[in-house]
């Protein structure tokens, strides 16, 4: 064998003998494919990651401003946010042993999807509601606990700050 001879008989048997080998089976070939993902998607694929800010919060509302009736143990609680031209409008409601959790995105008309997710390890993504055509969502049997609450509309995941849901947030 000579490296520098294009020529050499044995390079030659070789090219052959690799030629003679029958292709790979095509679901081998797609499940090789599939172990690395696709390249090229640039910013088509990207989904833009928004904090929205906390503008009103019952629970921390002077009793004066509340009124009585909202600063009592175990009443709604309201909450109020802002992200890119939308406000957010949370509710936190009990419902028995757990919490409901309604609201309404008011901002540009998407179609999207809200995610609770828990903060704690065991429990991940513990609710999700598609919006409806006003925007609006409802989550039933929320435990109480602390959570990240993740809107996904068109290419924004607005995210909210972490949310205590129980008796504990007051």
């Amino acid at each position: 064998m000579n490296p520098d001879d294009p020529t050499d008989p044995d390079d030659a048997r070789r090219l052959r003998a690799a030629l003679a080998l029958r292709d790979a089976p095509a679901a081998w070939v797609r499940a090789a494919e599939a172990l690395w993902p696709e390249h090229g998607l640039g910013l088509a694929g990207a989904v833009r990651r928004v904090v929205a800010a906390l503008r009103f919060d019952s629970a921390t509302a002077s009793p004066a401003l509340a009124g009585v009736r909202s600063s009592a143990p175990g009443a709604a609680r309201h909450l109020l946010f802002s992200a890119e031209g939308r406000d957010i409008d949370l509710r936190i409601a009990p419902a028995g042993e757990a919490w409901l959790l309604v609201g309404q995105i008011l901002g540009p008309d998407e179609a999207g999807r809200i995610d609770v997710v828990s903060t704690a390890a065991d429990r991940p993504v513990v609710g999700r509601a598609e919006l409806n055509a006003l925007g609006e969502f409802r989550i039933d049997d929320v435990a109480a606990g602390r959570y990240r609450i993740v809107l996904n509309l068109g290419d924004d995941a607005i995210e909210l700050p972490e949310v205590d849901v129980g008796d504990g947030a007051r």
